[in-house]
């Protein structure tokens, strides 16, 4: 399999690269992303912090058994992840986001109204299938088309969506359960979910080359344009299951940054209790976390700045080695003083992990074949994603306390590297053909 040229070379200066220069339409693209991401994050990680509860308050249900429902909901999200990655690759983004949107719109309309715990555990299900598969796959694929070497600027300003629902979709909930009720409240989502379904359908272009518009917001020629809108139309990839499952580089991407996914989430799901369990009282540590959100924020833009500045492989390195810093820290019962530098490295290495995954797979397989080489890459990944619960658990039990799963996570951390570092970052995928 050989490339073709590289997609602008000879018309994107290396300086422009760096620039968040978009244009219009590419704004407005990574704007629906940083909605899709927030939806992703709010549905399956932090909303799980009011909707149990909310059940118990509604119902009177026993909150361990709606936890238990968790795990499971997280498992299936992940079959999730594949099929509507498989499907995006058949149709593409648009209507993949159109139909999953509408449906997760429904099914939060639905849940609000459910009377058993088989009706709860169905719901949670459907909403971790339809938020993994749709809300974090629909915006890789989406801004790796739109912007190809720009990806990792992209998608740093768009994964901010996550942190933003870390810092704010706790009160929001609560805001919501107070003014309508529960069951008013989860429709209330439901309703804003198919209406942002509906205006997808007016907002959502697969390419920029469907809307006369250029990849990366560079310009190139009229004639090339047009030739690359027929390729994409006509293109299937030839990285098939079969030939992903022989590729190193898919393996490599998959466990690398998989690791470095199980250990963000295991910090991010623990923060507040481990702040707990030094001496910090609820109402003080649910604030820190807060602020914890609110810089991931600003390094998910740093970390893709970065990327584009000097690479995703090498920015994966320095990125992986920084978590392993921070988990050093964690380890450490400082003072107050020092518990806020943990934080603010905390919410720096809570931010990259979305945005470096994404970039990688779009440096290694291109426009053409991200979402074939996606749909595999992601659902590995999230298998880790949802392992860092078994490793905080083992922890608890053997060692009473978070320390064995810190350090078991430095570990994790110098593996990745490792594996990352190995990565042959050369596109073999297909890219656009440069027209003379």
């Amino acid at each position: 399999m050989q490339n073709t040229n590289n997609i602008t070379s000879q018309t994107t200066s290396y300086s422009s690269v760096t620039r968040s220069n978009f244009g219009a339409w590419g704004w407005s693209m990574v704007g629906f992303s940083m909605l899709m991401y927030y939806n992703f994050a709010a549905w399956t990680a932090d909303g799980l912090n009011v909707i149990v509860q909310s059940f118990v308050d509604l119902h009177g249900w026993d909150f361990a058994t709606l936890l238990s429902f968790s795990t499971p909901a997280g498992w299936i999200g992940v079959v999730g992840a594949l099929i509507i990655a498989e499907m995006i690759k058949r149709r593409g983004a648009k209507i993949i986001a159109i139909i999953g949107l509408l449906a997760l719109g429904l099914t939060m309309i639905w849940f609000g109204r459910i009377t058993s715990y088989m009706e709860y555990a169905i719901g949670l299900a459907l909403m971790n299938l339809l938020a993994t598969g749709c809300c974090f796959n629909v915006p890789a694929t989406l801004l790796n088309s739109w912007f190809p070497r720009k990806k990792g600027l992209a998608l740093g300003w768009a994964t901010m969506g996550m942190s933003f629902c870390t810092a704010t979709l706790i009160p929001l909930m609560f805001f919501l359960f107070n003014r309508f009720g529960i069951p008013g409240a989860y429709a209330v989502v439901g309703g804003v979910l198919i209406t942002l379904g509906i205006i997808s359908i007016f907002w959502i272009r697969n390419t920029p080359e469907e809307l006369g518009l250029y990849p990366d917001n560079e310009p190139i020629s009229r004639e090339q344009q047009t030739t690359n809108l027929a390729m994409q139309a006509d293109y299937q990839s030839t990285f098939t299951y079969r030939v992903l499952f022989k590729d190193r580089e898919m393996w490599l991407i998959s466990v690398g940054y998989g690791l470095l996914w199980l250990v963000d989430i295991g910090v991010v799901s623990q923060l507040i209790p481990r702040l707990i369990s030094v001496g910090y009282e609820k109402e003080t540590a649910v604030w820190m976390f807060t602020s914890a959100a609110l810089i991931c924020a600003i390094f998910s833009y740093f970390w893709g700045w970065v990327d584009v500045k000097i690479g995703t492989r090498k920015t994966s390195v320095v990125y992986a080695f920084f978590f392993a810093i921070t988990h050093s820290f964690l380890l450490i019962r400082g003072n107050e003083v020092f518990t806020y530098i943990t934080l603010l490295l905390v919410g720096a290495s809570i931010a990259g992990i979305k945005e470096l995954c994404t970039s990688m797979v779009g440096t290694v397989f291109g426009r053409y074949d991200f979402a074939a080489a996606n749909r595999l890459v992601s659902t590995i990944a999230c298998l880790f994603r949802v392992s860092c619960f078994a490793v905080i658990a083992i922890s608890l039990k053997y060692t009473g306390g978070y320390d064995g799963a810190y350090m078991s996570f430095i570990v994790m951390d110098l593996i990745a590297a490792v594996l990352i570092f190995m990565i042959n970052d050369k596109c073999k995928g297909k890219q656009d053909v440069s027209i003379a």
